[in-house]
This record gives C-alpha cells, structure tokens and sequence, in this order.
C-alpha cells in the first residue's frame, strides 16, 4: 500500500488474530520497490520459519517512556521550559528506540542475506542505505531545549551505519558517530550481531541482547503470536 503519510521507507504489517493479509506499506517514490519489498518480506519470512511456539511479537511497556524521562532528566538542570517538553520528547525517543531495537539488528541479518543471495538488487540496496543512513543522522541533532536523544540510545544507529560501511564497503556513514563518540557503543552491538547465530530461531535472543547493552530490557515484552 503506498502510504504518504509513513515516516519511514517502508512497514510490514504482518497478519493477526484472523486477518488475512500481511500489509506492506511504502513511501511514495519514482525509484523501483523491489528492495524495500523484499527486505519487508524477509520480516515475515524469519517469523514463520520459526516454529509455531517460537513466534512472538513485541509489544512496549509502560517502561519505555518512565526508562526514556530519567535518561532525559539525569544529570542536568532544566529550564521550566523543558520540564514542560519531557513527556511528548520522551514518548518520540522511546518510540523511535524501540522501533530501532525491533527492526535493526534483525535488519542486518535480512540485508546480509539479500546481499548474498540477490546481488541484483545492491543498487537499490546502497541508495535505500544511503537515505536511512541520512535519517539516522538527524537523531544525533534532535533537541527541545536542553533534551536531547540520550547517548545510550544512539548506539543502535551507530552499529547500523557500521554495518552500512561493512556491507557496501564504503568508510562514510560512521563518521559522524565516530565525531560524536559514540562509534564504540556500536561496534559493541555490532560484536553482539557476529557472535550470536544467524538463524531466524536467535532473533529474540539478538534483540534481547542488544536492549540489555542500551538498558532497554524492561521497555518491551513478548507474547506468542496469534494468527
């Protein structure tokens, strides 16, 4: 479904509780679809190649925002102004870590994978790569006021652009992290992705691994999908 309003390139849907379809849906673009398809669909694919008992999705919690406002407030005197701020800025950063935390290391595995078995599609892959990358960067400059993306929540983006380097084989996309000192979380996050097996029955294990590198376990839960 091409979606005007979707804040990122694309979203897999997947189909619940007796819904037919898996939806997927895109931003408007003149650029052909068949990454960002398949990158989608390889969600779904690792999902169900999964035994039944070992699906699962993942589902926020109270935590996140509570997790988010201490990070925010911890160390530092704010203006009356600010104070006024912490909720709406820490619900858009817990919402914009968590969708990192589910989609981005699981993402690696699905962007090796199309770039090993479908090399046609690498073209599409660097230039999806490149405005992601883009976005990403723009966490590193979000503020209101004195609050800002804390540090510890940076480094899934880190990790991302040094996958990015790794995978295209270029050296840009880690340079600004590397300038903003954050390029060490990353490469932590990144060990964390070599170490732990590839197969799709890991996924949970990966995350899981990663939110307790960024402080985020009790921020989301699991709970067996229902088809």
């Amino acid at each position: 479904m091409r979606d005007e309003n979707l804040q990122v390139l694309s979203t897999l849907q997947i189909a619940r509780n007796g819904a037919e379809f898996h939806v997927l849906r895109y931003q408007p673009s003149d650029q052909p679809l068949d990454y960002l398809v398949a990158y989608q669909a390889a969600f779904a694919l690792r999902m169900f190649e999964n035994p039944a008992d070992q699906r699962f999705d993942f589902n926020r919690t109270d935590a996140a925002t509570t997790g988010v406002t201490k990070l925010l407030t911890a160390g530092q005197a704010l203006s009356a102004s600010d104070l006024e701020g912490i909720p709406q800025f820490a619900e858009r950063v817990a919402h914009w870590a968590l969708m990192n935390l589910r989609s981005l290391p699981i993402g690696m595995r699905i962007d090796q994978w199309l770039a090993t078995e479908y090399p046609q599609l690498r073209d599409q892959q660097l230039a999806s790569h490149l405005v992601q990358q883009q976005q990403n960067m723009s966490a590193l400059t979000l503020s209101h006021g004195k609050l800002t993306v804390p540090v510890t929540l940076l480094s899934t983006i880190a990790a991302y652009a040094l996958f990015s380097d790794r995978l295209l084989g270029t050296t840009r996309y880690a340079i600004p992290f590397e300038a903003a000192g954050i390029l060490e979380d990353g490469r932590h996050l990144l060990n964390l992705l070599d170490k732990i097996p590839q197969e799709p029955i890991h996924d949970r294990e990966l995350v899981e691994q990663w939110a307790n590198a960024c402080g985020m376990n009790d921020w989301f839960s699991w709970t067996t999908y229902q088809p």
